[in-house]
């Protein structure tokens, strides 16, 4: 955990971790704006396209399943969602030997020539379902198409990942780390190995310094995470993740020029980092934007919905111009969102 703003938030410290050099993670490319890693998977049923029988996700529980979202009502939708299928069919005996459950979605209500053009492509390795009404595409917030949802035995969210050039191999590469056969650490390096094999010794032991100052962040030691982060940058002054939360970090302490050198440079290297982008919105606040700040925390919102920090940081910014009914929805919803987490945490 750590302390920012006088609320705990929970730091993904293997996410940023695998940013900073330059990796794929799945935080970046996670699809689905209503639904996090470790959320249960809502309740749906969905129906199969040629029998017409429903399936009740909740009778996947106790195995491990993926659902792959699709639609092709245009040309590069369609071209995508048939690599992701056609991956999908080639990995077959991939899911058989594991015991793992398939599921293919039309999730945009196509019509019945269109998925008959493209199961024609693919061939019926796996049956096609329909989300009626996209009940299931509105509960998961999917915002990415094609996009894969990985549900471990438990029901509860494992991974998401949108369309890449790598897709089969990244997929089976989830599915492992899923099941335990593999840590993330060896699918990146099988993905990666040239990158893996390149990483200097400083390289290395900056992602030592950084890791500990994340150690530091968790343990609610502030003071003692700064020098870990500095170090990390000595040895890599391209460390995006070092210096975002050094720019967080000196903007906690007031020092709000520091603060926008290290944002400025960490986020020219990550742009999409949530924790980056929440301070530079602080940062903006605090130098009297609030108006521009509280934009861009809306915008981030959109495919950051599950994030508790983000919502207690716009609560503040909203309280600051005086809206404290927004202020409280926002204050709530981040709590409820950290409960839930805490809660899911304890129970693992």
């Amino acid at each position: 955990m750590r302390f920012r703003g006088g609320v705990v938030i929970w730091i993904f410290v293997a996410a940023m971790a695998f940013l900073a050099v330059g990796g794929s993670s799945v935080a970046s490319s996670f699809p689905f704006r209503e639904v996090a890693v470790g959320d249960s998977v809502p309740a749906a049923t969905l129906t199969d396209y040629e029998s017409k029988a429903t399936v009740d996700l909740a009778g996947f529980h106790g195995h491990p399943f993926v659902i792959l979202f699709w639609g092709a009502d245009i040309p590069a939708k369609k071209r995508r969602s048939l690599q992701a299928l056609n991956d999908l069919l080639a990995m077959r005996s991939f899911f058989e030997k594991r015991q793992v459950a398939v599921l293919t979605v039309d999730a945009q209500d196509d019509s019945s020539a269109v998925i008959d053009e493209v199961m024609a492509k693919v061939g019926k390795g796996f049956h096609v379902y329909l989300d009626p009404g996209q009940a299931l595409y509105g509960k998961l917030g999917v915002f990415v198409m094609p996009a894969f949802l990985l549900v471990d035995g438990e029901g509860k969210v494992a991974a998401g990942m949108g369309y890449s050039h790598d897709l089969g191999e990244r997929l089976q590469g989830e599915v492992e780390i899923l099941l335990g056969e593999k840590n993330r650490e060896q699918v990146e390096a099988e993905l990666h190995p040239a990158a893996v094999a390149a990483k200097s010794p400083e390289a290395k032991k900056a992602e030592e310094h950084r890791n500990m100052g994340f150690v530091m962040l968790r343990r609610g030691m502030p003071a003692a995470a700064i020098p870990e982060f500095e170090e990390a940058i000595k040895l890599v002054p391209d460390d995006a993740a070092s210096l975002i939360e050094l720019g967080c970090l000196n903007l906690d302490a007031g020092k709000a020029a520091e603060a926008g050198r290290f944002l400025d440079k960490g986020l020219v290297l990550a742009p999409d980092s949530v924790p980056g982008q929440i301070c530079q919105a602080r940062l903006k606040a605090a130098g009297g934007a609030l108006g521009d700040a509280v934009a861009d925390l809306q915008g981030l919102l959109f495919r950051n919905s599950r994030n508790p920090e983000l919502h207690y940081v716009l609560g503040t910014l909203f309280e600051k111009q005086g809206k404290m009914e927004q202020a409280a929805a926002e204050y709530r919803k981040g709590y409820e969102i950290q409960k839930e987490k805490d809660l899911l945490h304890v129970k693992e």
